[in-house]
């Protein structure tokens, strides 16, 4: 399943990162549960907050471009599973930020206190995992813009209200779209490379 682990800096940017990321939605819960008004649904509040647990992200970014930057200008496909990854983990963390603002409705946190940390986690792991689970990613993905449409349009349980499309979901579902398009085309590119006929040993060079 897994290619195998190098504990470089590039992980440990990546790593450091996410951390950071953990740290500022950690903070925006307790100001949640603590009662803090500017923790709640405010655009500017939502604005900070993200500009916080994206930083990290920044920094995961950086530390991974710096590492491979002569790899990704010679073949820019190599660079696509690390972006996969990257809005993985962008993703995660706006359904953290969804989980605080839904800690009243107990279906929808447990929805994101499921899917944040799996998208978080799979996001780490993407650029080492095989490409044969590419497939499960566009699925799962695919199905997250599904029920955010569904969720939106029509009571379902066991929330059993219509919820309302929010500046948060609405920046979930653009990274949801990129990541679809980013994981089709690394799966093209792969049945590609699959396609082509390998060098006869008998003709020659």
């Amino acid at each position: 399943m897994f290619r195998r682990v190098h504990v470089s800096t590039e992980f440990s940017f990546l790593l450091s990162g996410v951390f950071i990321m953990i740290v500022a939605w950690a903070l925006n819960l307790i100001g949640v549960v603590s009662g803090d008004q500017s923790s709640g649904h405010g655009a500017g509040d939502i604005y900070l907050w993200l500009f916080l647990m994206f930083q990290g992200l920044a920094f995961s970014t950086v530390g991974v471009i710096g590492a491979h930057y002569r790899e990704f200008a010679a073949n820019p496909n190599l660079g696509k599973p690390y972006g996969v990854g990257f809005l993985l983990i962008a993703d995660g963390g706006l359904h953290l930020l969804a989980l605080n603002q839904h800690l009243g409705i107990l279906p929808a946190a447990l929805f994101f206190e499921v899917v944040a940390p799996l998208q978080i986690l799979g996001g780490i792991a993407f650029p080492y995992l095989r490409r044969r689970w590419d497939a499960a990613w566009l699925v799962f993905t695919l199905f997250l813009i599904g029920a955010f449409i569904v969720t939106r349009t029509v009571a379902i349980w066991p929330i059993g209200v219509i919820e309302e499309v929010d500046l948060l979901g609405i920046l979930s579902k653009a990274v949801e779209v990129a990541t679809c398009v980013l994981l089709i085309s690394i799966m093209r590119a792969n049945a590609a490379a699959r396609d082509v006929p390998a060098p006869s040993a008998v003709n020659g060079p």
